[in-house]
């Protein structure tokens, strides 16, 4: 598993990815991250179809091998084009080749820094209460 950031339904996520969640998430993108369109899909002849609901018995090898094919159809047939894929927030985009593309793991998640907000305007200061005076 490698931790890569890819593009999730509210933006860029960073997550622990391996073949199988790879196309899995390849297809929640593709349905607009309906999980009832993935399920249901239409598209029985993508090359990602068997392997769209990341479940049951699959073989690894056959789920690489369908990696392998549906890259170059999302390059509109050139297998050329595949080595210059520019789409490195895609799920599939470290698998796109024979060898994985180590170049875009993620080594530790980004720190989470307490955020405070700060107002740079000048706070209007409250006026003064009047004071009762004894008499």
């Amino acid at each position: 598993m490698m931790m890569v950031s890819i593009l999730g339904k509210n933006g860029p996520k960073i997550v622990h990815l391996n073949r199988r969640k790879a196309i899995r998430e390849r297809c929640l993108n593709c349905s607009g991250w309906s999980y009832t369109d993935v399920k249901n899909c239409k598209f029985t002849d993508c090359s990602l179809f068997p392997y769209r609901s990341g479940q049951g018995k699959q073989n690894a090898t056959a789920r690489s091998k369908a990696i392998l094919k549906f890259c170059p159809e999302c390059m509109n047939g050139k297998r050329a084009e595949v080595s210059k894929c520019p789409s490195n927030d895609c799920p599939l985009f470290i698998y796109r080749k024979r060898i994985i593309d180590r170049s875009v793991n993620l080594t530790a998640f980004p720190k989470k820094h307490q955020i405070r907000t700060v107002s740079r305007e000048k706070k209007e200061t409250l006026p003064i209460t009047m004071r009762k005076h004894n008499s």
